[in-house]
């Protein structure tokens, strides 16, 4: 098959999709043809991708090359993932002060950063402006340098299925794109609008961890401790008992609203709704059952404090817990409808109830599965239909469930219209926000999620190449964290002598301030023979010691964050830490 061209308005770019490139949003890298092919290094596996899975664009963005990759769902069509590779000598801005925010501005300066993002749906026929970087609008944004380190910069819903958690698609592609380019070490931030902030506290307290730990990304304080006292701020949080809450704020002027709003979701659940991490899970997985475009809450009276839901939502709730489709519980909803007109009928239309046993054998005459026709009668509290509101209660002297049925009059709101995001919205303003555990959840935005390096085969081992410095550049140089080691993949039988050229360059190849480097030798204090097999000498996935000279310490790309401290001497304490690894 060829390509796929479609023209839009003449100031617009011209888009041509290679249907031999297309790739399923949903399902990206599977099957895995692409994981086989990107067996690598990110360094590696970048290039590739670019060139086996994207198509060149026709033009530039701030001197920088780019590729598109054509994604395609079937609830968007065909939208763009763009990649752009930049050369870190000829940037304007070279350093990384996402780096510097995650803790990695003492990396050495990669040479080349590759930015990668979907736009938002009204720019996918348009070329990529200038200012991409401070557009807040992309489905993603993220910053991957060449040695796999990467930032997660920006994430937005692209097909909106959750009110609430709408970027959950395009993180899970996020996810899986890093995955099959092999990264190393991903970071992300919560950006500072309220709302992100806000949706994670509410993630946290309602399933027990932060919304990235979905997808294995884990708190990064940076603080000794803070990772156990945000974990313990959490589970405080999840486990506080809903009649506590009210008890504790009894005395502020919206506890009222909160009382009432526990006992309308208690009502609601076939569960207990013990502590507020039930309440708000409960809420979130009954927002995910509403039709789009249900909300402002409306309320009618059906003489029980219940609030009657519409039929269609009553049946998809049903729906979720049982294994009769919608059709069947709909056929037996409109059986008992029409039982209860009849029995109102019979009684000269005053609005009297039925008892369960009555209405489960009229309708048995219909229904030949008692099962369903239990279940639906369990089901069943307060829905309306057309101007009807069908309601169970229990008959104060008998103790029996009854039925009945009652006319509204024409244009009445009978319909469940929950604003369940407003409800979210403000447990977590006005209960979430009174407790001091809360100030430390939304104070603590930073994550990372690090891959294993480990070889995918029996034919291939992936090791880290660090660099030993000598001892004069650790008395001078090496004042700080040394920057992390080089991935590379190779065959097991390869010899020492063949690693130190492969060693040599990847990092040639990775960092501005090893253009010249040689690699002398590998291991730490006693080197390793150049004739010695890898694989008889170091385990898959370990850290390899490299020794070696030619270090550029005059260039100004040294590290990420820009900063490098006068020469001062390493302390005692952190020289004898580098030994002690060697």
């Amino acid at each position: 098959m060829g390509s796929i061209v479609f023209h839009t308005q003449s100031n617009k770019r011209k888009n041509r999709v290679n249907s031999e490139r297309l790739f399923e949003f949903e399902n990206f890298a599977v099957p895995d043809s692409m994981n086989k092919t990107l067996s690598g290094a990110f360094r590696d596996n970048i290039r590739i991708f670019l060139q086996n899975f994207a198509e060149i664009e026709d033009y530039t963005v701030n001197e920088m090359p780019v590729w598109c990759t054509s994604l395609f769902s079937e609830n968007v069509g065909v939208f763009p993932l763009y990649t752009m590779e930049e050369t870190v000598r000829n940037s304007l801005d070279p350093l990384c002060h996402h780096c510097d925010l995650s803790g990695w501005g003492h990396h050495f300066i990669c040479k080349r950063k590759y930015h990668l993002i979907i736009p938002a749906k009204e720019n996918w026929n348009e070329p990529l402006d200038e200012d991409f970087a401070e557009i807040q609008s992309h489905n993603l944004y993220g910053l991957i340098h060449c040695n796999g380190y990467g930032h997660l910069i920006r994430i937005n819903g692209l097909k909106n299925k959750s009110r609430f958690f709408a970027a959950d698609d395009s993180m899970e592609f996020w996810d899986r794109l890093c995955t099959v380019l092999r990264t190393r070490k991903i970071s992300a931030l919560h950006v500072a609008r309220r709302e992100a902030v806000r949706l994670s506290l509410i993630h946290g307290v309602a399933y027990g961890e932060p919304w990235f730990e979905k997808w294995g990304y884990k708190f990064s304080g940076g603080v000794p401790g803070i990772a156990e006292q945000f974990n313990s701020a959490i589970l405080f949080l999840s486990s506080l008992r809903l009649d506590t809450i009210i008890s504790d704020l009894k005395n502020k002027s919206h506890v009222r609203r909160i009382r009432e709003m526990i006992e309308m979701y208690r009502k609601l659940s076939d569960k207990p709704l013990i502590t507020i991490s039930d309440l708000l899970n409960f809420m979130l997985a009954f927002e995910s059952r509403i039709p789009t475009g249900i909300s402002n809450a409306c309320s009618f009276d059906s003489g029980t404090g219940e609030t009657p839901m519409g039929l269609e939502t009553f049946v998809d709730i049903m729906t979720k817990d049982c294994r009769w489709s919608a059709r069947r519980l709909e056929e037996v909803l409109f059986v008992i409808i029409d039982q209860l007109k009849k029995h109102k009928a019979n009684n000269l239309e005053r609005e009297c109830s039925i008892s369960r046993q009555e209405l489960r054998d009229e309708a048995r005459k219909s229904i030949g599965d008692t099962g369903l026709i239990d279940f639906v009668l369990k089901s069943i509290k307060c829905f309306a239909v057309d101007n009807q509101i069908v309601r169970r209660a229990i008959n104060p002297f008998s103790r029996l469930a009854e039925f009945s049925i009652h006319e509204t009059q024409p244009g009445t709101c009978i319909e469940l219209r929950f604003d369940l995001s407003q409800d979210v919205r403000f447990l977590c303003d006005n209960v979430l926000a009174g407790y001091s555990e809360t100030r430390l959840v939304l104070c603590s935005n930073s994550f990372v999620k690090e891959w294993p390096v480990k070889g995918e085969t029996t034919n291939q081992m992936k090791l880290t190449c660090k660099v030993l410095p000598t001892f004069d550049e650790l008395e001078t140089q090496f004042t700080r964290p040394s920057s992390p080691g080089e991935i590379v993949v190779v065959e097991p039988w390869i010899t020492i002598g063949d690693l130190k050229m492969v060693a040599q360059w990847a990092m040639r190849d990775t960092y501005c301030i090893m253009d010249e480097f040689v690699v002398s030798q590998i291991g730490g204090l006693r080197k390793i023979d150049d004739e010695k097999v890898v694989r008889s000498m170091v385990d898959d996935g370990a850290q390899v010691w490299v020794r070696g000279y030619g270090l550029d310490w005059s260039t100004s790309l040294k590290y990420e964050d820009g900063s490098w401290p006068e020469m001062q001497g390493m302390s005692f304490g952190a020289f004898c830490s580098i030994i002690e690894q060697i």
